[in-house]
């Protein structure tokens, strides 16, 4: 068992909660902005209204959807031997997600963010050891908006052979994301070597068209994380205890409809809520927002699912001491959670800024916490009695071979290395990772029709209106 932090909320805290979201679900209800959703919803027994875009969720329902998602996922990738499987015994790190701007790796302008700047990032992050989900860094702002979301994922399957998020924008991709992943894998079958994300609408409520993307995702298998973002004080009530309900009302409301769309759909609990700073209306809060995301935790446990935590995530917009107190204060604290997934590698200024050498630096943070929080290994061979008594006092180890031996298997080498400026050490490795690196090829073919597919894709989402 890996170490991780004690619950915070017990047994009767976390039912009052949960009884308490099933009762509001019921009573007050839950706006839905699309006809699909609530078509389904009325099918499984749920009062709706059409006019009001609402939705009552009995409780029998809810527990009976619950009962339907899996407490094992696995998120596949393209390159099989890099898909991992949630199942509470590790953490897994994502890069962070939805950036608009990126830091010129030379200059350190801060500019919107390009294509060429988000292929950049995906490529790194497919060489670096400590990411294994690949969520899409920032947006190609150079890219028609109507084709920016399908882009994305094109991008991040060809520079990437490890398991891809990003969230789906508009149910007309679906299809395309289907026939994408046909050529970048070359298999006929259809396999989910992405996962998408399901927003709410705090307080209370789904937007239309990710809904309705998420629905038929659904259906197809893909696991879904279900990402509330409530802010304490002004989505949510001020209290924490009344955000976290918020939060876990609207993440069973999400979960409850994929199951009705789909029983066994992966859902994995996002835990997204925040804080309102009250003195400056700021996002982002003060350090007792912690316990919101361990409470969130906790209800994941409650549920048996796979958990998403925080973790190199900074407001500052520069690698500063903001950000190496913040990023490690964090990682680690998501790592003694135990939560299945930590993400935020790369993004800086509040996730809104793409920074290659803060990917490279997160890299070695998030490994050096993971040792951080590792169980001792106890054995006869690692508490080496017969060779205490053999050298004895005042004897030495360094001539040992047993030192020998085990500094080639246990040794783990400072980190930074002596250096007049840590900061030129990371460049170099950012350098040296994007010249050297080549991500795992695309079928023979693939970039052919790839591209033929961007192309039918932007006449038809220009031509054909959004449901």
């Amino acid at each position: 068992m890996r170490p991780t932090l004690p619950p915070i909320l017990d047994e009767g805290a976390l039912t009052r909660i949960h009884e308490k979201s099933l009762d509001l679900l019921e009573r007050v209800g839950i706006i839905f902005h699309t006809h699909e959703a609530l078509d389904l919803l009325r099918t499984h027994g749920c009062p709706v209204d059409y006019e009001r875009s609402w939705a009552s969720l009995p409780q029998a329902f809810v527990r009976w959807a619950l009962e339907q998602a899996p407490r094992v996922i696995t998120l596949e990738a393209r390159d099989p031997g890099q898909s991992i499987t949630l199942d509470g015994t590790r953490s897994y790190h994502t890069t962070d997600s939805q950036g608009t701007r990126a830091a010129d790796p030379d200059s350190g302008e801060i500019r919107p963010s390009t294509l060429e700047d988000l292929e950049l990032g995906l490529r790194l992050a497919d060489a670096l050891d400590q990411v294994a989900i690949v969520n899409v860094l920032v947006a190609a702002n150079d890219v028609p908006a109507h084709l920016r979301n399908l882009q994305h994922f094109a991008s991040a399957f060809a520079q990437t052979g490890k398991h891809v998020r990003c969230g789906v924008l508009d149910p007309r991709l679906v299809d395309l994301l289907v026939e994408l992943t046909h050529w970048v894998t070359g298999e006929t079958a259809f396999r989910p070597i992405f996962s998408t994300v399901d927003c709410t609408i705090s307080p209370l409520m789904h937007d239309g068209p990710m809904t309705e993307a998420c629905l038929r995702l659904a259906k197809l298998g893909v696991p879904i994380m279900v990402y509330p973002m409530p802010l304490a004080g002004g989505t949510a009530p001020v209290t924490l205890a009344g955000t976290v309900l918020v939060h876990n009302i609207e993440f069973l409301s999400g979960l409850a409809l994929f199951q009705a769309a789909n029983p066994g759909t992966p859902i994995i609990y996002g835990t997204g809520a925040s804080q309102l700073d009250m003195a400056t209306g700021a996002f982002g809060g003060s350090a007792d927002g912690q316990l919101l995301r361990l409470a969130l935790r906790d209800l994941a446990r409650f549920y048996d699912l796979p958990v998403n935590m925080w973790g190199l995530s900074t407001a500052s917009r520069q690698l500063d001491a903001l950000y190496g107190h913040e990023a490690t204060a964090n990682t680690l604290f998501s790592q003694l959670a135990g939560a299945d997934e930590i993400f935020s590698i790369g993004l800086m200024g509040d996730a809104q800024i793409l920074s290659l050498d803060k990917l490279v630096l997160d890299n070695h943070f998030a490994r050096q916490t993971a040792l951080m929080c590792e169980t001792l290994e106890v054995s006869g061979e690692t508490l080496r009695a017969e060779l205490i008594e053999a050298v004895g006092i005042g004897g030495s180890y360094l001539t040992r071979r047993e030192t020998r031996d085990d500094t080639r298997r246990f040794y783990v080498p400072k980190w930074p290395t002596a250096s007049p400026d840590w900061r030129l050490q990371i460049q170099e490795e950012r350098r040296s990772l994007l010249e050297i690196h080549q991500p795992m090829p695309l079928p023979e073919g693939a970039h052919e029709e790839i591209a033929g597919l961007l192309a039918r894709a932007d006449a038809m989402l220009q031509s054909t209106p959004a449901s």
